[in-house]
């Protein structure tokens, strides 16, 4: 009866996910940044900008070197498969989310016995809100998080199984990975050593797997760099540009250590109180398994090197959260209770608890289906202005103030936002209207208004 309830408990993770995901499938609006990606991946598949000089707009990033443009190549090969449709800023993330649960789901059974409760940390995982946020809002997080996890996967399946293929195939999910977002994903470096510390019979083992890793990632790195030309060019502007201004504070400042640590307790909520849940009703000690030592120890090499950092986002820790949940999970499960019950009433009510929150998630998706999930009156603004002025160039005063408003239309209605001179000027409402043009359109909803050049 346990594995049954079990059952019903993995089913049950699956229909959280979606009700959490499938309602804003088919809807517009995200973050900007996921939606600067989306056109950035949209415009390399019609064949704007290559896939190691990326194309943003014309005027901005018509070079784009913020970031390493993996994903945004994955990224191109949906609108390939399925055009150029909003949803498919969904559906690349949402495919993201079941692989990184597929191979947490496979890491849980290579370290526990009991293999059918890997819902617990994929359930903890999905609940854990930066993580639903991510895939949301397509961030490159999403992309870092399942090629980081495919990296700690291989590694470990190669190194328990003494099979040096997979951790030759690490070599290149970790080229990958920092193909996706650069070095941040560098912080799998530490699983093997701290693995070979942890599991002295894996100790010979983990040496072979790291030097199959990093001799694949090495000649993978060494060919780029000596006979890709692309590559170099990218390279060095990626160095100069993004990552040396960055690492420097010369770039954007945002958030603090103190901040960093409010929001990365906040996704912690849920398994601690879980877990304390499950000490006061069982009186039962959990002790700390080497398997969570490990897993928090990863965690916390994914953590900690963003609190050093003058820019800090919310989002920069989701790719953490995968080992934290697991670190969590593992510690919860040492106790039979509640993992164990074996009531007929309980398989009775997730059966019709997963079936609601199916036809819930089914029944919000299609009726969220023709409305924007979020700016949606400039959404439709911008929708309404391109039907009689397509794909054109609009003047604003200052367009770092207006990054949102330029990557949706940019993203939905191909309309690029500049400071250059231009025929049509966006002026944000209750400021001085421009000298030399007359009003064309008002969208008081929208918070802007668009002049023409006035005719002499």
């Amino acid at each position: 009866m346990s594995h049954i309830i079990n059952h019903r408990f993995n089913q049950f993770s699956w229909a959280v996910a979606a009700v959490l995901l499938l309602p804003l499938l088919f809807t517009k609006g995200m973050f900007f940044d996921g939606l600067t990606y989306a056109t950035i991946a949209r415009n390399l598949e019609e064949g704007l900008g290559t896939f190691w000089a990326p194309h943003y707009t014309g005027y901005i990033h018509s070079e784009f070197y913020e970031h390493p443009p993996f994903s945004f190549g994955i990224h191109s090969i949906f609108y390939r498969l399925f055009g150029d449709q909003a949803w498919v800023d969904r559906i690349y993330p949402y495919t993201l989310y079941g692989l990184s649960i597929l191979m947490m789901r496979r890491l849980w059974s290579l370290f526990m016995p009991a293999g059918h409760r890997a819902w617990i940390p994929q359930l903890l995982w999905t609940l854990t809100p930066g993580v639903i946020w991510v895939h949301q809002n397509n961030m490159l997080e999403a992309p870092l998080n399942t090629a980081t996890l495919a990296v700690v996967w291989l590694l470990i399946e190669g190194t328990i199984k003494r099979n040096y293929f997979w951790s030759a195939l690490a070599g290149v999910l970790f080229y990958i990975a920092l193909g996706v977002k650069g070095p941040v994903g560098g912080f799998v470096i530490i699983v093997l050593p701290i693995f070979a510390v942890l599991f002295p019979e894996h100790r010979k083992a983990s040496l072979w797997s790291g030097l199959a890793w990093m001799t694949v990632f090495s000649l993978l790195f060494s060919y780029s760099y000596l006979y890709i030309p692309d590559f170099n060019k990218f390279f060095e502007g990626y160095i100069n540009r993004q990552l040396m201004p960055t690492l420097s504070g010369l770039r954007e400042q945002a958030g603090s250590v103190s901040d960093s640590l409010i929001v990365i307790s906040r996704q912690f909520l849920i398994p601690v109180a879980v877990l304390l849940v499950l000490i006061f009703r069982r009186k039962a000690r959990y002790k700390m398994r080497r398997e969570s030592t490990f897993f928090f120890i990863i965690a916390l090499s994914a953590t900690v090197p963003f609190l050093f950092m003058d820019r800090q986002h919310h989002y920069y820790f989701m790719p953490a959260m995968a080992y934290w949940m697991l670190g969590f999970a593992i510690l919860m499960e040492q106790n039979p209770w509640p993992w164990s019950i074996q009531r007929k009433k309980w398989v009775i009510r997730l059966t019709y608890a997963n079936l609601s929150i199916w036809v819930v998630a089914i029944g919000l998706s299609i009726y969220f289906s023709k409305s924007p999930s979020r700016d949606k009156h400039v959404i439709k603004a911008m929708k309404s202005f391109s039907a009689d002025y397509p794909k054109s160039s609009i003047q604003v005063a200052h367009l770092p103030s207006q990054w949102k408003w330029a990557a949706i239309a940019a993203r939905y209605e191909k309309i690029q936002l500049c400071e250059a001179p231009q025929d049509l000027y966006l002026n944000v409402r209750g400021e001085v209207a421009p000298e030399g043009f007359e009003l064309l359109t008002e969208y008081p909803k929208a918070g802007f208004d668009i002049y023409k050049k006035a005719t002499p």
